[in-house]
């Protein structure tokens, strides 16, 4: 006999009242959908099955199939606010300092960045090193942070001497899990870019704006403002610096180690990058490479970080330089090379090449100016001289679940 429209309304209201009664969520609290779910549920042990397929698809195409791929990232200083906004393709983050410096922390840092997209390398790496040697992974987090240098070096400051904890669920040996780590740094892209010293290369390009500047209404909204309100911050900053060089509590204070960022892998093997214990950001590959492209590549982020740091040191040395700039934008590009490690191309290397970047800059400084201004930011940029020193790597290997 069919149901009337009636009755099913009736059954209908019947069961939305009881649900809410129940509570919005405990409907699927019952034992027999949670078993159902947590069946359907992915596991990381299914995605390093899955990753293996796409990734030995992938290793047997013929290297001369395959040609260099050129990576962009692109950077700008967004206008009186100052944050460095990065797109790579569809991806894209918000750069800042903090007050100090004239920013308003909203958004990453990069050096702390840096560590965690040199994490996210190495956590994809161990997950294809993984997949290929049929080693079981039910969970991976990497915290990485730097380490001071153990004899005086000179350097510009930067965070270096990486070291990376692995924690880590596996029934694999230990013997395994280190095969399995000497495996993983060999083959991360990232990591073979920063143990070589590259030396990114500069263009200029200078577009002429008029030295008096016509603002249309009350407020001044433009880059120029936000450079003079740096260079005010910056001057009230040194005093405070030059105090807290007789503040022996402060120094301790300053030298005493810092938690780095982390690195976790989701069942589907996205890693999320949690940057200074507040920000997120999404890496994953594309689908021949056996992820899912929600987020940039780790190879593109390395690029991402070194315009970020350039573009916000160009800020920072146009306010201490009293220059006029109206905009600052940075294309940093280089080639990734797919055919590295295949047959008849075993010399070619897994990193990027040919590190380059383009400076767009509108201001009514004159060339010699620009050229002296960015040969400045070169000598203090962080990652620019990240890039072209050689840095170290170490690791430890933790079992169990990372808890900060």
């Amino acid at each position: 006999m069919k149901k009337s429209v009636s009755m099913i309304i009736a059954t209908l209201a019947f069961q939305v009242n009881t649900a809410v009664a129940q509570g919005p969520l405990d409907i699927f609290r019952s034992n027999s959908t949670k078993t159902r779910l947590e069946k359907n549920a992915p596991s990381l042990r299914n995605h390093l099955k899955e990753r293996k397929v796409a990734l030995e698809a992938w290793n047997a195409i013929p290297g001369s199939e395959l040609q260099p791929v050129t990576l962009t990232a692109n950077v700008t200083a967004k206008n009186r606010s100052g944050v460095r906004e990065l797109r790579i393709r569809e991806f894209h983050y918000i750069g800042d300092c903090g007050y100090a410096h004239g920013g308003q922390d909203s958004g990453v840092d990069t050096p702390t960045t840096a560590q965690a997209v040199f994490a996210s390398d190495l956590a994809d790496s161990y997950l294809n090193q993984a997949a290929l040697l049929g080693i079981d992974i039910d969970s991976l987090t990497i915290e990485i942070h730097g380490q001071p240098d153990k004899v005086p070096t000179g350097r510009v400051w930067y965070p270096r001497n990486f070291l990376y904890t692995l924690y880590i669920d596996s029934p694999a040996s230990d013997a395994e899990l280190e095969k399995l780590a000497t495996l993983a740094e060999q083959n991360s892209a990232v990591a073979t870019l920063v143990k070589a010293a590259v030396v990114p290369q500069l263009s200029i390009d200078r577009k002429e704006s008029p030295r008096e500047k016509k603002v249309e209404g009350a407020t001044l909204a433009g880059l120029r403002e936000y450079i003079w309100g740096k260079r005010q911050a910056f001057q009230a900053s040194k005093a405070k610096a030059e105090k807290a060089k007789r503040d022996t509590a402060a120094i301790r204070k300053a030298l005493a180690p810092k938690r780095g960022p982390w690195v976790k892998v989701f069942p589907n093997g996205v890693r999320q990058l949690t940057v200074n214990d507040k920000y997120l950001i999404l890496h994953d590959n594309p689908a021949y490479l056996g992820g899912t492209n929600v987020g940039m590549t780790s190879i593109e982020g390395v690029l991402g970080i070194l315009g970020t740091c350039i573009t916000h040191i160009s800020l920072g040395q146009a306010a201490e330089r009293a220059l006029d700039v109206d905009s600052i934008s940075l294309t940093v590009q280089a080639e990734w090379d797919p055919r590295a490690g295949r047959k008849g191309f075993e010399n070619l290397s897994i990193a990027p090449q040919n590190v380059r970047y383009t400076l767009h800059v509108q201001t009514p400084e004159n060339d010699q100016t620009v050229k002296e201004w960015i040969e400045a930011v070169e000598k203090i940029c962080p990652m620019y001289n990240l890039f072209k020193d050689t840095q170290t790597f170490e690791h430890k290997i933790v079992r169990g679940s990372f808890k900060r």
